[in-house]
């Protein structure tokens, strides 16, 4: 067992700005003067002072070493909050219970960490000191990340000067070559052109088949094409896990019981 969730809870509070709302502001005189009925009225329920949203509910997966486990679900069901709660950003509510086996990367957002007016060679050394690699370590494979992601001309380039396309395949390679047991990725996969995406591809299906990824994606071709497992979230809910093909069937009746 390489990574475990047992009843998985997160819960936010609620704390509505009262005096913005209470008082006759911009909202109200907006809505006084271009609402036809001027009866109606923004009110808070004093009872909701303090409501809660149950971001995520019970959720309860296991995974084995060399799963890859597609996280999908409709915009807001929890899936980039989940992966938040397995990357240790976000704090679950008490009792729930998460047991990873072994090390792990979280990929979300990693563009933010770029230094833009440093050489592409000084990023790449940045990028994964903070992913948690020793910096001899990645002296040691810079040439081979370069090398892959067809980088190694820009190597004293301006960070600033690669285009986006570029910036992301420098940052894919950094995370799949110098490897951990375990990654957490936001929509990721999907970067790059094709040719590089297939590159990609191959690389975590040879050299990382051990490695156990979950992968949070809006691509149906990405998780049928990359995941064995699947997991289907509905407004912060887990709906179904298992198989990828009957996952799959089990969210696009999501999908379309939402267009009715």
């Amino acid at each position: 067992m390489k990574i475990k969730v047992e009843e998985l809870n997160l819960t936010y509070p609620i704390t509505p700005g009262e005096s913005f709302l209470k008082k006759k502001g911009l909202i109200e005189t907006f809505i006084d003067k271009f609402k036809k009925n001027k009866k109606k009225k923004i009110k808070i329920n004093p009872e909701n002072k303090h409501a809660k949203i149950n971001a995520l509910k019970n959720i309860n997966f296991q995974l084995e070493e060399g799963d890859k486990l597609g996280l999908v679900g409709l915009n807001g069901s929890g899936k980039s909050t989940l992966l938040k709660c397995l990357s240790g950003i976000l704090d679950p509510d008490l009792g729930s219970k998460i047991i990873i086996n072994g090390s792990y990367l979280p990929i979300i957002n990693p563009i933010n960490f770029s230094e833009q007016e440093d050489t592409v060679l000084n990023n790449l050394i940045l990028i994964a000191q903070i992913f948690g690699f020793k910096f001899n370590y990645v002296k040691e494979n810079a040439d081979l990340i370069l090398n892959f992601c067809e980088l190694t001309e820009y190597s004293n380039y301006p960070f600033q000067t690669l285009s986006t396309g570029m910036r992301f395949k420098l940052i894919f390679s950094i995370c799949f070559l110098l490897k951990r047991d375990n990654y957490f990725i936001d929509e990721f996969l999907t970067t790059g052109d094709e040719k590089f995406q297939n590159k990609g591809f191959k690389l975590i299906n040879e050299e990382m088949s051990d490695s156990t990824i979950v992968l949070c994606s809006h691509s149906q071709e990405i998780i049928k094409k990359f995941c064995n497992k699947i997991l289907v979230l509905n407004k912060g809910e887990q709906v179904f896990f298992g198989n990828t093909q009957k996952g799959l069937e089990c969210f696009n009746a999501i999908i379309n019981n939402n267009l009715k």
